[in-house]
């Protein structure tokens, strides 16, 4: 189970756009600054977090981005399926076909690993991560 570049980096990208936003809609530009994400990458990440309805765009000369529901209800877990990632522990992808067509000695080791990381990340949003920020987010305050 790995997490790639992309999930962490769209969940920079929102920390930043939530700390940025009090003066209105956030440039891709000043996101991709304070975070050291190129511009380019960024706007493939948004175009599918527009998609997905967690932010949205503003056109015109004070255009950008803002979210387009409350940051209270965007959940990590969100944020990553809108960026097309699926964290999975399992080698099957949970159809229990991990050794030679059957089920492998450790799969509902490895299944409920998953079920225990999708409901933490379902569990923080945006705005928890944020009010956060300087102190740990302990697993056992969220599952």
């Amino acid at each position: 189970m790995k997490l790639t570049t992309k999930s962490r980096y769209a969940v920079n990208a929102l920390t930043e756009l939530y700390s940025l936003q009090e003066n209105g809609s956030v440039r891709l530009s000043d996101i991709s600054k304070n975070q050291n994400i190129e511009i380019s990458y960024l706007e493939q990440l948004f175009r599918k977090l527009r998609i997905a309805g967690i932010v949205k765009s503003i056109r015109g000369r004070n255009g950008g981005y803002i979210f387009a529901q409350d940051p209270f209800f965007i959940s990590i877990k969100d944020i990553m399926e809108a960026v097309d990632e699926d964290l999975d522990a399992t080698s099957c992808n949970g159809q229990s076909s991990c050794h030679e067509g059957q089920k492998c000695n450790a799969h509902n080791l490895w299944s409920e690993l998953n079920d225990v990381v999708d409901s933490f990340l379902s569990n923080v949003t945006i705005s928890h991560l944020m009010s956060k920020t300087n102190q740990d987010i302990e697993v056992r305050e969220i599952i």
